[in-house]
């Protein structure tokens, strides 16, 4: 699961990339000249470590369109004593590294990542791991609408709850986060019990940023939908959730992203910035660390 969790953080889809969004010709800062575009994402539980590097045009890109991904640079993460180098994979299109044991990301630790291009250019960031945060409790809420023809859209909503650490443990910075789920469901026929079909659902969390009081418990919410047919019933078979705490980057990326989509098709509101702590290219390196929870037998929490 973990794995497949990492390569889901990578394409949108994947570990160090779990965010390739795609951006806006206005997302990115007005000094239009050609940059190196770079998204990576670390964490504890990666097992593979990968970062994805193309060129932005004057006019700044919408995508990694595959003409413009840089298939030469020398990469490498690095803490204060250990070096690993990202070599770039032709099938997957992106740098990738195992490491197996030689390089591990670890909470509290802060981590460099180095990209040397031809024409001397050279681009560098930082990125801080911060400490994972315990899931307490979960919920799952369902609302049912149908239509004329009796088929059933269930709204289902999907509450983390998890107590707020305090400064000591937390090392007096500011608490950011991000939920994660997947649903098991079944679809079965009404009376028999027979499946008729297997589902998987994934809920859609924001990012959120702590605020108030340390010690005291806190919740997320994340939402998707089932559409099912007439004479069918939905079982709930297995959840698996995450609580992502991360970084401010991380944090500062995904909010601008989520308002540059919010903003779309609306002539009289500013283009936002897409955030970027990359110097001298645009993107985001950031790190975030999981805490999960599985429950093979949900029947309890489900409302």
């Amino acid at each position: 699961m973990r794995t497949l969790l990492s390569l889901v953080l990578i394409i949108l889809t994947g570990s160090c990339i779990r965010s390739v969004d795609e951006l806006s010709v206005d997302a990115l800062p007005i000094d239009r000249v050609t940059k190196p575009n770079i998204i990576c994402f670390i964490s504890p539980q990666d097992t593979v470590l990968a970062a994805k590097i193309a060129m932005s045009e004057p006019q700044i890109v919408s995508s990694f369109a595959p003409s413009l991904v840089v298939k030469d640079a020398v990469v490498f993460l690095s803490d204060s004593t250990r070096t690993i180098q990202l070599i770039y994979d032709d099938k997957l299109n992106y740098y990738r590294a195992l490491p197996q044991g030689r390089f591990s990301i670890r909470p509290g630790v802060t981590y460099r990542l180095t990209v040397s291009m031809t024409g001397n250019r050279r681009v560098t960031a930082e990125a801080t791991v911060p400490h994972a945060v315990p899931v307490s409790r979960i919920a799952l809420d369902s609302v049912v609408t149908r239509n004329s023809a009796n088929a059933a859209l269930t709204n289902y909503t999907t509450t983390i709850f998890w107590n707020s650490p305090d400064k000591k443990t937390a090392e007096n910075q500011t608490n950011y986060y991000r939920g994660w789920a997947e649903i098991d469901q079944s679809i079965c026929e009404e009376g028999t019990g027979r499946v008729l079909e297997n589902r998987l659902g994934r809920p859609t969390f924001f990012v959120d940023r702590e605020t108030g009081r340390a010690g005291v418990e806190r919740l997320m919410t994340g939402s998707h939908s089932l559409l099912t047919a007439p004479n069918t019933i939905t079982r709930t078979n297995r959840i698996r959730v995450g609580l992502l705490t991360t970084d401010e980057n991380y944090y500062r990326y995904h909010t601008t992203l989520r308002e540059q989509f919010t903003n779309q098709g609306q002539y009289f509101v500013e283009p936002t910035v897409l955030f970027s702590n990359i110097a001298g290219g645009y993107g985001v390196f950031a790190a975030y660390n999981g805490a999960y929870v599985t429950l093979n037998d949900p029947a309890s929490i489900i409302n």
